[in-house]
Protein backbone atom coordinates (compact mmCIF):
# COMPACT_ATOMS: atom_id res chain seq x y z
CA UNK A 1 0.00 0.00 0.00
CA UNK A 2 2.87 2.39 0.80
CA UNK A 3 4.46 1.71 -2.60
CA UNK A 4 1.15 2.21 -4.39
CA UNK A 5 0.34 5.47 -2.56
CA UNK A 6 3.80 6.86 -3.21
CA UNK A 7 3.54 5.98 -6.89
CA UNK A 8 0.11 7.55 -7.29
CA UNK A 9 1.26 10.70 -5.57
CA UNK A 10 4.30 11.35 -7.72
CA UNK A 11 5.10 8.34 -9.88
CA UNK A 12 8.37 7.76 -8.03
CA UNK A 13 10.32 8.43 -4.84
CA UNK A 14 12.51 11.33 -5.90
CA UNK A 15 11.19 13.36 -2.97
CA UNK A 16 12.87 10.92 -0.61
CA UNK A 17 16.31 11.40 -2.20
CA UNK A 18 16.00 8.31 -4.42
CA UNK A 19 17.36 8.63 -8.00
CA UNK A 20 14.66 9.00 -10.66
CA UNK A 21 15.85 5.90 -12.51
CA UNK A 22 15.35 3.65 -9.45
CA UNK A 23 11.98 1.97 -8.89
CA UNK A 24 10.79 -0.12 -5.96
CA UNK A 25 8.34 -2.99 -5.93
CA UNK A 26 6.87 -5.62 -3.65
CA UNK A 27 4.41 -8.46 -3.94
CA UNK A 28 3.37 -11.99 -3.16
CA UNK A 29 2.76 -15.27 -4.98
CA UNK A 30 1.20 -18.64 -4.29
CA UNK A 31 1.62 -21.95 -6.11
CA UNK A 32 2.76 -25.56 -6.09
CA UNK A 33 6.02 -26.79 -4.56
CA UNK A 34 8.12 -29.90 -5.03
CA UNK A 35 10.99 -31.24 -2.90
CA UNK A 36 12.97 -33.73 -4.99
CA UNK A 37 14.69 -36.32 -2.83
CA UNK A 38 12.72 -35.29 0.25
CA UNK A 39 11.59 -38.83 1.07
CA UNK A 40 15.09 -40.31 1.31
CA UNK A 41 14.90 -39.99 5.11
CA UNK A 42 12.95 -43.29 5.30
CA UNK A 43 15.42 -45.11 3.03
CA UNK A 44 18.31 -46.69 4.95
CA UNK A 45 19.98 -50.05 5.53
CA UNK A 46 17.00 -51.37 7.50
CA UNK A 47 14.01 -49.76 5.80
CA UNK A 48 12.47 -49.25 2.38
CA UNK A 49 10.11 -46.52 1.23
CA UNK A 50 6.43 -47.39 0.82
CA UNK A 51 5.00 -43.91 0.31
CA UNK A 52 6.13 -40.38 -0.49
CA UNK A 53 4.49 -36.96 -0.57
CA UNK A 54 6.98 -34.44 -1.95
CA UNK A 55 4.52 -31.86 -3.38
CA UNK A 56 2.59 -29.21 -1.46
CA UNK A 57 1.16 -25.71 -1.67
CA UNK A 58 3.69 -22.94 -1.10
CA UNK A 59 3.95 -19.18 -1.20
CA UNK A 60 6.40 -16.31 -1.13
CA UNK A 61 6.57 -12.60 -0.37
CA UNK A 62 9.21 -10.37 -1.91
CA UNK A 63 10.46 -6.83 -2.44
CA UNK A 64 13.05 -5.33 -4.72
CA UNK A 65 14.40 -2.40 -6.66
CA UNK A 66 15.42 -2.00 -10.29
CA UNK A 67 17.57 0.49 -12.15
CA UNK A 68 16.27 1.46 -15.57
CA UNK A 69 18.81 2.13 -18.33
CA UNK A 70 18.99 5.58 -19.88
CA UNK A 71 17.97 4.02 -23.22
CA UNK A 72 14.19 4.34 -23.61
CA UNK A 73 13.74 2.17 -26.69
CA UNK A 74 12.73 -0.79 -24.53
CA UNK A 75 15.30 -3.10 -26.11
CA UNK A 76 17.77 -3.29 -23.22
CA UNK A 77 17.36 -5.41 -20.07
CA UNK A 78 16.50 -3.79 -16.75
CA UNK A 79 18.68 -4.90 -13.85
CA UNK A 80 17.72 -5.06 -10.21
CA UNK A 81 17.99 -6.84 -6.88
CA UNK A 82 15.29 -8.70 -4.98
CA UNK A 83 14.88 -10.26 -1.53
CA UNK A 84 12.11 -12.43 -0.18
CA UNK A 85 10.76 -15.27 1.92
CA UNK A 86 9.70 -18.62 0.42
CA UNK A 87 7.66 -21.31 2.16
CA UNK A 88 8.13 -24.62 0.33
CA UNK A 89 5.53 -26.43 2.45
CA UNK A 90 5.92 -29.92 3.89
CA UNK A 91 7.09 -33.26 2.52
CA UNK A 92 6.56 -36.64 4.14
CA UNK A 93 7.44 -40.29 3.63
CA UNK A 94 6.68 -43.72 5.08
CA UNK A 95 8.49 -47.05 4.99
CA UNK A 96 8.77 -50.64 6.19
CA UNK A 97 11.33 -51.56 8.83
CA UNK A 98 13.24 -54.88 8.73
CA UNK A 99 15.01 -56.77 11.51
CA UNK A 100 18.41 -56.87 9.81
CA UNK A 101 20.15 -55.91 6.60
CA UNK A 102 20.22 -59.51 5.39
CA UNK A 103 16.46 -59.84 5.86
CA UNK A 104 15.60 -56.57 4.11
CA UNK A 105 13.25 -56.91 1.15
CA UNK A 106 11.29 -59.94 2.34
CA UNK A 107 7.76 -58.92 3.41
CA UNK A 108 7.79 -61.71 6.01
CA UNK A 109 10.68 -60.00 7.83
CA UNK A 110 8.96 -56.63 8.40
CA UNK A 111 9.06 -55.77 12.12
CA UNK A 112 7.72 -52.23 12.06
CA UNK A 113 7.35 -48.97 10.17
CA UNK A 114 9.11 -45.65 9.67
CA UNK A 115 7.74 -42.17 8.98
CA UNK A 116 9.38 -38.84 8.25
CA UNK A 117 8.27 -35.26 7.60
CA UNK A 118 10.09 -32.06 6.75
CA UNK A 119 9.04 -28.40 6.56
CA UNK A 120 11.26 -26.11 4.48
CA UNK A 121 11.46 -22.31 4.32
CA UNK A 122 14.05 -19.88 3.02
CA UNK A 123 15.14 -16.24 2.90
CA UNK A 124 16.78 -15.23 -0.38
CA UNK A 125 18.62 -12.36 -2.05
CA UNK A 126 19.10 -12.37 -5.80
CA UNK A 127 20.04 -10.31 -8.79
CA UNK A 128 17.25 -10.00 -11.37
CA UNK A 129 17.23 -9.12 -15.06
CA UNK A 130 14.00 -7.99 -16.76
CA UNK A 131 13.84 -8.12 -20.57
CA UNK A 132 10.97 -6.47 -22.55
CA UNK A 133 9.55 -8.86 -25.16
CA UNK A 134 6.19 -7.23 -26.03
CA UNK A 135 4.13 -4.19 -25.02
CA UNK A 136 3.68 -4.26 -21.24
CA UNK A 137 5.29 -7.72 -21.11
CA UNK A 138 8.74 -8.78 -19.99
CA UNK A 139 10.54 -11.97 -19.08
CA UNK A 140 12.79 -12.21 -16.05
CA UNK A 141 15.62 -14.33 -14.73
CA UNK A 142 17.19 -14.37 -11.28
CA UNK A 143 20.18 -15.91 -9.54
CA UNK A 144 21.07 -15.64 -5.90
CA UNK A 145 21.63 -17.25 -2.53
CA UNK A 146 19.11 -18.62 -0.04
CA UNK A 147 19.36 -19.05 3.71
CA UNK A 148 17.22 -22.15 4.28
CA UNK A 149 15.69 -23.63 7.41
CA UNK A 150 14.43 -27.21 7.65
CA UNK A 151 12.35 -28.73 10.47
CA UNK A 152 12.66 -32.54 10.33
CA UNK A 153 10.83 -35.32 12.15
CA UNK A 154 11.57 -39.05 12.06
CA UNK A 155 9.69 -41.87 13.80
CA UNK A 156 10.44 -45.59 13.94
CA UNK A 157 7.78 -47.87 15.40
CA UNK A 158 8.24 -51.56 16.25
CA UNK A 159 5.33 -53.67 17.43
CA UNK A 160 5.93 -56.03 20.32
CA UNK A 161 9.07 -54.31 21.64
CA UNK A 162 8.76 -54.71 25.44
CA UNK A 163 12.04 -52.92 26.17
CA UNK A 164 11.15 -50.08 23.81
CA UNK A 165 14.75 -49.99 22.59
CA UNK A 166 13.86 -50.10 18.89
CA UNK A 167 11.22 -47.38 18.90
CA UNK A 168 12.62 -43.98 17.98
CA UNK A 169 11.26 -40.48 17.61
CA UNK A 170 13.56 -37.59 16.74
CA UNK A 171 13.14 -33.95 15.74
CA UNK A 172 15.91 -31.80 14.29
CA UNK A 173 16.24 -28.27 13.00
CA UNK A 174 18.82 -27.62 10.29
CA UNK A 175 19.85 -24.45 8.46
CA UNK A 176 22.42 -23.36 5.93
CA UNK A 177 23.02 -21.60 2.63
CA UNK A 178 22.21 -22.79 -0.88
CA UNK A 179 21.71 -21.41 -4.37
CA UNK A 180 18.53 -20.15 -6.03
CA UNK A 181 17.69 -19.78 -9.74
CA UNK A 182 14.44 -18.56 -11.27
CA UNK A 183 12.74 -17.65 -14.54
CA UNK A 184 9.38 -16.09 -15.25
CA UNK A 185 7.25 -13.56 -17.08
CA UNK A 186 5.53 -10.38 -15.97
CA UNK A 187 2.61 -8.48 -17.49
CA UNK A 188 2.02 -4.85 -16.55
CA UNK A 189 -1.74 -4.40 -16.05
CA UNK A 190 -1.49 -0.77 -14.88
CA UNK A 191 1.38 1.61 -14.14
CA UNK A 192 1.57 0.26 -10.60
CA UNK A 193 0.23 -3.31 -10.84
CA UNK A 194 1.67 -6.33 -12.64
CA UNK A 195 0.95 -10.05 -12.70
CA UNK A 196 3.97 -12.36 -12.43
CA UNK A 197 4.33 -16.07 -13.15
CA UNK A 198 7.57 -17.66 -12.00
CA UNK A 199 9.48 -20.91 -11.51
CA UNK A 200 12.21 -20.98 -8.85
CA UNK A 201 14.51 -23.83 -7.82
CA UNK A 202 16.90 -24.17 -4.91
CA UNK A 203 20.19 -26.08 -4.91
CA UNK A 204 22.32 -27.48 -2.10
CA UNK A 205 19.43 -27.48 0.39
CA UNK A 206 19.25 -29.74 3.45
CA UNK A 207 21.75 -32.09 5.05
CA UNK A 208 22.43 -35.83 4.98
CA UNK A 209 19.23 -37.84 4.44
CA UNK A 210 17.16 -34.65 4.26
CA UNK A 211 18.93 -33.17 1.24
CA UNK A 212 16.51 -31.86 -1.38
CA UNK A 213 16.23 -29.62 -4.44
CA UNK A 214 13.03 -27.65 -3.76
CA UNK A 215 11.08 -25.74 -6.39
CA UNK A 216 8.12 -23.36 -6.49
CA UNK A 217 5.85 -22.69 -9.48
CA UNK A 218 3.77 -19.65 -8.59
CA UNK A 219 1.54 -16.82 -9.79
CA UNK A 220 1.19 -13.52 -7.98
CA UNK A 221 0.84 -9.76 -8.00
CA UNK A 222 3.54 -7.07 -8.01
CA UNK A 223 2.92 -3.52 -6.78
CA UNK A 224 5.50 -0.94 -7.81
CA UNK A 225 6.47 2.73 -8.05
CA UNK A 226 6.70 2.70 -11.88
Amino acid sequence: MLLANTAEAGGGMEGFGVPSNMDFYGGGSVGMTSQDGACNAVENSLSTSTGCKDADTGYKIFAGTRLKPSDTSGTLPVLGVEAGYINFGESSGSGDLYGSTSRKGNPENIIGSTASSSELTGLYAAGVAFMPVAPRTEILAKAGVMRWNQENNYKQTVAGDPLDNLNQSTSTSESGFGGLLGVGAQYQMTDNLAVRGEYERGFGIGKDANKTDPSLLSVGAVFSTY
